[in-house]
């Protein structure tokens, strides 16, 4: 059985003493980015007439930015290549992203070039500019 993370939640605080309003983030397994759980001062939002201060929305679209500096920070695909005498090499993602604007950083010990191709949400393609023998580390990030 694998393990998989599906939902992580911050919640988040905003306003001052005694008017407080709680919210939280949520964040899915494919990196959709969302707002739940909208509390006010008198209790939780459940219809469509309540209003929220400007500055509580301010403090929400700063909390939004927040949590995907996070995930772009810390969350990382990683693993190694090994060549033997060729020119490329296919990494196929466990769970597809969301979309192909992911960054791929390379580890190599020879003076080798090397560049992806074939970026897709389901993996990408390494190429080496000759046919190498060794290994290459490779780190994705969101």
């Amino acid at each position: 059985m694998a393990l998989q993370r599906t939902v992580t939640d911050f919640t988040y605080r905003s306003g001052v003493s005694p008017t407080f309003y709680y919210f939280t983030v949520s964040l899915d397994q494919f990196g959709g980015i969302s707002v739940k759980n909208i509390q006010t001062p008198r209790g939780v939002i459940v219809d469509s007439q309540t209003s929220v201060p400007q500055s509580v929305t301010d403090d929400i679209q700063t909390a939004i930015q927040q949590v995907g500096n996070i995930v772009a920070q810390t969350s990382a695909i990683n693993g190694q290549l090994v060549f033997a005498a060729q020119t490329s090499q296919t990494v196929t993602f466990v769970t597809p992203m969301v979309g192909t604007s992911y960054r791929v950083v390379f580890s190599v010990q020879d003076f080798v070039p090397v560049r992806v191709i074939n970026k897709t949400t389901t993996g990408f393609t390494v190429q080496v500019g000759v046919q190498y023998t060794g290994t290459i580390g490779y780190d994705v990030f969101v």
